[in-house]
Formats: structure tokens, sequence, C-alpha cells
């Protein structure tokens, strides 16, 4: 067994701003929220995420297509040097969002998940790790190509399951798949103008959040980092 499985379920909202924008959320919240102790410097930290898909691209198509009900199988990386790797099976319906992970070394997280693809994995690793097998096999999954970004997190002083999370210089690319290299490059999912804003809760948005969100005329947006990297490097039309 992992030393860490957890199980998310909660609502995400997105938002696409400018980055001056971006800068002006950020003063905005601050008396409200503290940082994630994870953050850099500069108030950032590097994610990378590794996603999985089918030859064909059904998960990217579902998204397309409207599909309520989807899931997508991924290995997610946090920092500049990370040792450890979360394998991730998430899964949405509407704007619920579940999530169950679990956490390895990344060399036997990316060691399982080439026996996973390949049909090798015998099962009883981890609870997590057998639902991807079944999944992975049944949409005949393989790596496609790894996102990455810098983010920058916040959480509410005082409602604990309120996260907002900041994510700039989106990259994706489909030709070095190693996590433990290459950690931001590729070529930009959406303008580098542009910061992602995503606001995770599990009942209701607190009223200073619908505020600031409305005296900036932030308007929801159903962005997927993943599809933005597939279209950026046009994978879609050649699995169309």
């Amino acid at each position: 067994m992992s030393e860490y499985v957890r199980t998310f379920n909660r609502f995400e909202l997105k938002y696409l701003l400018h980055h001056r924008v971006a800068r002006d959320f950020v003063d905005a919240i601050s008396s409200h929220v503290h940082t994630d102790r994870n953050a850099q410097g500069d108030g950032f930290y590097k994610v990378a995420s590794l996603y999985y898909d089918s030859p064909g691209l059904d998960c990217y198509w579902e998204k397309i297509d409207g599909e309520k009900f989807r899931r997508k199988v991924r290995m997610r990386t946090y920092g500049a040097n990370p040792t450890e790797a979360f394998v991730e099976i998430k899964q949405r319906y509407d704007l619920s969002v579940q999530k169950r992970r679990c956490r390895f070394s990344i060399e036997d997280a990316q060691k399982t998940m080439v026996d996973v693809v390949n049909g090798r994995y015998s099962g009883g690793k981890d609870p997590v790790f057998d639902e991807v097998f079944l999944l992975t096999r049944r949409g005949d999954f393989e790596p496609k190509l790894v996102i990455s970004y810098n983010r920058m997190a916040f959480f509410d002083q005082y409602k604990s399951d309120l996260r907002i999370t900041l994510d700039r210089n989106i990259r994706a690319r489909n030709l070095s798949l190693d996590l433990t290299r290459d950690r931001l490059r590729g070529v930009h999912a959406l303008p580098s103008t542009m910061v992602l804003l995503e606001v995770k809760f599990n009942e209701v948005i607190p009223r200073w959040l619908c505020t600031v969100l409305n005296s900036m005329d932030a308007q929801v947006q159903r962005i997927s980092k993943y599809c933005a990297g597939i279209e950026a490097l046009e994978m879609d039309r050649r699995a169309a």
C-alpha cells in the first residue's frame, strides 16, 4: 500500500484572466487568504502532469463533445526537483469533481505506470493503482502529453475547504514525457499573457470572493489545460 491515499469531492470554477487583472485579484483577496506553504520566494511553485489517453484521444473528445461524466488518468509532480509523484483519477460530473490519488516515489510511480500501460501490472499495490489499471486496459490508455506550469495557491483563512489557484506559463509537450526532466519546456497551451484562475470548494463560495469576482467582471469558462495542450500541439487534427 502507498503511504498516502486521499479522495477529494468538490466543485471547480475556472476563469481566464489577463496577468495584470490576476495581480489585482491577488491584491484584492490578500486579507482573506493565506499562501500555500509549498510556494517559493516569488509565490509560485512548479507543477507537471503526464496525461494518459486512448490512441484516438477519447478523453479529449469527451470534453469537446460536452460529455457531463468524464474520467482522466494522470501522474503529477510538484516542485522544481520532485522526488515523489501522485497517480490520480480525476472524475468529473458537470461542475462536480472527484479525485482519487496515491503517492509514491517518482521512480516507483513511473515504473508502475509503465507496467500498467503494458498490461504487466498484477494488482494489489494500491487501490488507486488497481482502478487505474482497469481504466487503462478498458480505454487502451497510453501516455500522451505533459502539461506544466507555475502555480500560486491560496487557502481561505477561515473556510478550510476553499482553495484558489492561479496558473501561468502553461505549456504542453508530447516528445519528452519523463516528469523528472524538462520541467517547463514545451509550447504555450494558453497565451503567455493569460493566467488560469481556479476556485475549488465543497459547498458555496464565500460572499467576499463573489464580490471580488463580480468587481472584475470575471466569467466562468470551461477550460481544460489538457485539451488546450492537445490543440496547441495539433494532436486533435491527427486523431480526428
